[in-house]
């Protein structure tokens, strides 16, 4: 029993140590959860490294660490809308790194019925796959998202995934869906003001693209009082910012200016902010045709545009407004000078797009290539622990048989001493039943001997007696038959005279006046004198007749005589005489009759 504990104590280390890598990236998960509130570009970076260990995981696991690193990347952001995650996150975030098992794990969550997992899964796919421009992926996993957002049931996302679809749609130059995309996640964002004045900024500017200017204006108005409501600075500055474009289309120029103003007077307002405040000044004063303020203003835009950390697309559409005006103004060099600048900038958003496509790819590709790797170094690990575990049962197996046929063999000898015990028991108890079977037969024969001895005796005796009171029996008898004899032929008589009373006198002369057993009794007492209190002892348990059956057997009385004596029928007398000798027969010792006469 040892030896097992110790081999299963072996393999357990075995085990252990092979499954060494795995329990540290199981540590380093759970450390990742506990900094996904407080720094999340750690615990995203940290779910990256974890997913480069050559460690094995489950399915669930995996996905599970593919949902807790894109909440680490995106957050409370990721419950944010619009221009939250469309501006800030993706600008500050051009290369967004996250596992390729995040695009399956909507699905699999789905398969399992966590229908909130799913649906935040499917919307955080959907962020990275638009930033990266894969514009049909993305519908695709926002449309699973609100899918799975109605069954989880989460409003919230919901909202999200409907405002992105219509993002994408107005993309797509889809306006009037895009439209209908933004009514219903406005209809499920609930009281949150500030989306609510994104979604209805984001109407307006679909509007504007339409040419139904009156919407437009109405839908900012909405969104200017939301954001006032919900104390969205940033948001009020954009909805300024589409106030300005919509009067400039329309030639209200003052209006436009005003607009411009107000959102100069935010006090938030951020180098980005100043770029689209300068640029959009200087197209309504370029448009109004008062060419010094559209200088003034396309001025500080140039020299802000250098020092300022902004998207692309941003500097592309600026110095091409700077390009423009500087043709309007016969500025040649400048022109050249704007539309090279333009150029580069569109050449690096282009090359931006190519080398995030790119990034994307390879990261997918290193990340299926580490997973190869590592399921190589697990098949060989698993080869190796298979092997080890197959040995190892097998020897387990065979010192479990040794074992087991060494305590069947242990049990069979136990077994054969058990009976062989019982076997001794039974001869030691049968030689003591024997010894004491021969003791009793010994005693019983003893006694045996004496009994026949003592009936021997006893009935040498009573022949004795017999012989001596057969004299008088014989008497005795003659006499009785002779009385027999008259008395029958006085009674024959009797009856033919009809005369008892002489009967009787007459049998009082012959007997005289006492009956023929008490004179009978009389003769006994003289001759046995102790013979009736011995019959009468409570160990014969002879009763009244079965005494008189004895005392006439000492005077030889015919079965007839006594039949007639005692007023029974012969049979009677034979049943009678049959008991009384049995009983006499039937007692050893402590009774004798009388010998001597």
């Amino acid at each position: 029993m040892k030896r097992l504990v110790w081999i299963g104590i072996l393999f357990l280390l075995a085990l252990t140590a092979c499954d060494r890598p795995t329990r540290e990236a199981r540590r380093m998960v759970k450390c990742a959860e506990q900094l996904a509130d407080t720094l999340p570009d750690s615990a995203a970076r940290l779910i990256d490294s974890v997913l480069r260990m050559p460690a094995s995981f489950s399915e669930r696991e995996r996905m599970d660490m593919a949902l807790l690193q894109a909440e680490a990347l995106f957050g409370e952001r990721g419950q944010e809308i619009s221009p939250v995650m469309d501006d800030d996150f993706f600008d500050e975030h051009a290369y967004i790194s996250t596992s390729p098992e995040l695009e399956r794990a909507a699905a699999y969550y789905a398969k399992k019925k966590q229908y909130a997992k799913a649906a935040h899964a499917a919307l955080y796919s959907g962020f990275v796959q638009q930033h990266y421009d894969e514009k049909e992926a993305a519908m695709r996993s926002f449309k699973e998202a609100e899918q799975y957002g109605m069954l989880a049931p989460d409003s919230l996302t919901v909202a999200q995934a409907d405002y992105w679809i219509g993002k994408l749609l107005y993309d797509d130059g889809r306006e009037r869906e895009a439209l209908n995309s933004y009514v219903c996640s406005e209809r499920f964002i609930g009281n949150k003001y500030g989306d609510h004045a994104s979604i209805e900024n984001s109407k307006g500017v679909a509007y504007i693209v339409m040419g139904q200017n009156d919407s437009a204006e109405l839908c900012l108005r909405h969104s200017l009082f939301y954001s006032y409501k919900g104390g969205t600075n940033r948001v009020r500055r954009k909805i300024y910012n589409n106030y300005s474009v919509l009067y400039l289309l329309q030639g209200r120029y003052n209006q436009a200016k005003a607009s411009l103003i107000q959102m100069a007077n935010d006090p938030g307002l951020d180098i980005a902010d100043s770029i689209f405040l300068c640029l959009n000044l200087g197209k309504v004063y370029m448009y109004e045709g008062i060419m010094d303020s559209a200088s003034l203003y396309f001025n500080r835009l140039d020299i802000l545009l250098p020092d300022s950390i902004i998207f692309g697309e941003t500097m592309v559409s600026a110095y091409g407004s700077l390009a423009n005006f500087a043709e309007q103004q016969g500025d040649i060099q400048k022109t050249i000078q704007y539309k090279e600048l333009r150029e580069e900038y569109l050449s690096k958003v282009l090359d931006q797009r190519q080398e995030q496509t790119i990034y994307r790819i390879q990261k997918q590709y290193d990340y299926e290539n580490l997973q190869n790797v590592m399921n190589r170094k697990l098949i060989r690990r698993q080869r190796v622990i298979t092997l080890f575990g197959i040995f190892t049962i097998i020897g387990l197996t065979a010192l479990a048989v040794s074992q087991i046929r060494l305590a069947k063999i242990r049990k069979a000898e136990a077994e054969t001493k058990a009976n062989l015990f019982h076997f001794m028991q039974q001869n030691k108890e049968l030689a003591q039943r024997s010894i004491e079977q021969e003791r009793k037969q010994h005693f019983l024969t003893q006694k045996h001997k004496e009994s026949e001895q003592a009936y021997e005796d006893l009935l040498k005796e009573k022949q004795k007696q017999e012989e001596i009171a057969s004299e008088y029996g014989e008497k005795l008898s003659i006499k009785l038959k002779k009385e027999q004899s008259i008395m029958l032929r006085l009674h024959l008589f009797m009856e033919n005279q009809g005369d008892e009373e002489l009967l009787k006198k007459l049998e009082k002369s012959v007997f005289g006046k006492q009956p023929h057993l008490e004179v009978m009794m009389e003769i006994v007492d003289q001759i046995y004198p102790q013979l009736r209190e011995i019959l009468k002892k409570e160990d014969l348990n002879l009763d009244e007749n079965e005494q008189l059956d004895v005392i006439m057997s000492y005077f030889n009385i015919s079965r007839q005589d006594e039949a007639l004596l005692l007023g029974k029928t012969t049979d009677m007398v034979d049943k009678i005489r049959n008991r009384s000798r049995k009983k006499i027969q039937s007692v050893s010792k402590g009774t004798e009759l009388p010998k001597n006469i």
